[in-house]
């Protein structure tokens, strides 16, 4: 299972952002009920079990808000 770690306080919210939403086909996230220190609100993981460790939150987040570590899945050429 994928380790997601949100850093709230770096944030800018998935009102005026919101693209870890956009991205995540698995919808590991959710618009949070609380506000970060800068009165964003930040997603909260809803969803970890389903997180393929894309990486894609982490990767197009603008902010570095989100780190994900864990096992990738297979990838190249099948044989």
């Amino acid at each position: 299972m994928a380790e997601i770690r949100i850093y709230r306080e770096l944030c800018k919210g998935v009102e005026e952002c919101g693209i870890c939403l956009d991205v995540c086909k698995k919808e590991v996230f959710k618009p949070s009920e609380g506000l970060n220190p800068k009165g964003y609100r930040p997603p909260d993981i809803v969803n970890r079990e389903a997180c393929t460790s894309c990486e894609n939150c982490m990767i197009f987040c603008p902010d570095l808000a989100i780190a994900v570590a864990g096992k990738k899945g297979k990838r190249g050429a099948r044989g």
